[in-house]
């Protein structure tokens, strides 16, 4: 008995620290988030509600927002900046303005990859807001004006890449705060759901599809023959190659930490373009921020061997070129080869973007077209963007054609992973074919590394 008293005094004695404690933090914590709500009321009941800027236009590709808009101010601002505020914390963010007498336009960037770099915001509630100081009496004084939806699109959701195990999510919240409108971010963190991913990888082709298929024999390269066999040594399938090189580059991000889903795991795989979970949608229906085809060349030489060798990388147009450069410095450094010489649709070293022409569009299924010759050729770039690279597949080749594409139902989205297409070398280049053969983790590596080295600089 002695003993339980003796227990029951020490409970009461450190017990009783601890709870005052705890209600002590709570108070303080519960205190903190009054003020913070408070300061947050008062600093949106002072907006000036003279004039609003209309956002026309606003996208997230990768892990960029780009926003556009126009507004007018009645009187000459000393400076004028577009701001993320909340009365206590304010970031200026990137944009180019133009200004007709009081009239401003202006975007947060012309590239569809720059803008607003959602990786970096702060966890906090934050609005979007133009702000200007006036010089009066020789003193700066400072307004803030809140802005107005003028697109069809609402609400957005965005999950932060994966970073020592942890992610943020961020609303995007059009809002109204008191007959003013208001574009809320609310920034917290959280734990990935589990249909969310960080980055996607196809490997090109499937079982029914093999893409470029060569012979090789005593280190040389013959086609094979009209049925499809080898008449001597072994035979080798752009799918697999395609497949075996995904599986190495997915085990290599998901060791950085990278949540990492792929459009198929096996050679016996099926994969679609349209449906979910397809090649084109899957990055999307994730929620990746990055979306990698895996693909290996061929030049359609007579004979099947190839002049031509290295590696291109296809990106999407209006794009700033950071990351793909990372990748090829990558690629050279670690596979010891180089970018392909072809010069037919290169824009930079390594680095290509193909445009449908005049003649392609005219051989579209569907007449009139609406793909025009600003659009990318390869679905998978132009498709995965939505709005940012012009998708096209508006559900207009779900009957008619040949192969009876059904809708991209991410087409028309203005939230979407920023996507690359990998040529990694040339299967039918016995140099090429080699190397890609022998140094597939080489390859991996390359890419892997080059997606962290971006992200750490931006």
């Amino acid at each position: 008995m002695k003993k339980r008293n003796k227990w029951k005094k020490n409970m009461l004695r450190n017990g009783i620290p601890i709870l005052i404690a705890s209600v002590l933090m709570l108070s303080i914590f519960i205190g903190y988030k009054i003020v913070t709500k408070q300061n947050t009321k008062n600093f949106l009941e002072n907006i000036d509600s003279s004039t609003y800027a209309y956002i026309n236009h606003y996208a997230i590709y990768g892990i960029h927002m780009n926003i556009e808009g126009s507004f007018t101010l009645n009187e000459k601002p000393q400076n004028v900046s577009l701001v993320l505020a909340n009365g206590k914390d304010e970031i200026e963010l990137p944009w180019e303005t133009t200004k007709e007498e009081n009239n401003y336009t202006f975007k947060t960037s012309e590239y569809i990859n720059e803008g607003i770099n959602l990786e970096k915001l702060p966890e906090k509630e934050l609005y979007l807001l133009i702000k200007a100081e006036y010089l009066r009496d020789d003193k700066i004084t400072t307004k803030y004006y809140s802005v107005k939806n003028n697109s069809e699109y609402k609400n957005l959701e965005y999950y932060t890449l994966t970073k020592n195990n942890k992610n943020n999510k961020i609303d995007i919240e059009w809002n109204t705060y008191e007959e003013c409108p208001t574009l809320r971010f609310q920034i917290k963190e959280t734990k990935l759901p589990e249909d969310v991913y960080d980055i996607t990888i196809d490997p090109g082709h499937d079982a029914t599809d093999p893409g470029k298929t060569i012979c090789l024999s005593n280190n040389t390269i013959y086609e094979p023959t009209s049925n499809g066999y080898c008449l001597q040594g072994d035979m080798y399938k752009e799918n697999n190659m395609n497949l075996y090189v995904s599986q190495a580059l997915k085990e290599k991000l998901e060791n950085l930490g990278y949540k990492v889903i792929m459009t198929r795991n096996k050679e016996e795989d099926k994969v679609n373009i349209y449906t979910p979970y397809g090649s084109a949608t899957m990055a999307n229906d994730t929620k990746s921020k990055f979306n990698f085809a895996i693909h290996h060349n061929s030049s359609g030489e007579v004979g099947g061997v190839s002049y031509l060798k290295g590696y291109e990388i296809y990106v999407a147009n209006n794009i700033t070129f950071d990351l793909a450069e990372k990748f090829i410095e990558n690629l050279k450094n670690e596979t010891n080869t180089n970018p392909s010489p072809k010069e037919k649709y290169r824009v930079a070293e390594g680095i290509y973007q193909r445009f449908f022409t005049e003649s392609e569009i005219l051989e579209d299924d569907v007449q009139p077209s609406n793909k025009t010759t600003e659009n990318i050729y390869y679905y998978y770039i132009r498709e995965v963007g939505g709005i940012s690279t012009n998708a096209t597949n508006d559900g207009r080749y779900a009957n008619i054609g040949p192969y009876y594409y059904q809708k991209n139902e991410h087409y028309n989205s203005n939230n979407t992973a920023e996507p690359y297409l990998f040529e990694l070398g040339y299967m039918d280049n016995i140099e090429d074919f080699n190397n890609l053969n022998q140094k597939r983790e080489n390859y991996a590596n390359a890419m892997a590394y080059a997606i962290q080295k971006y992200l750490e600089q931006e």
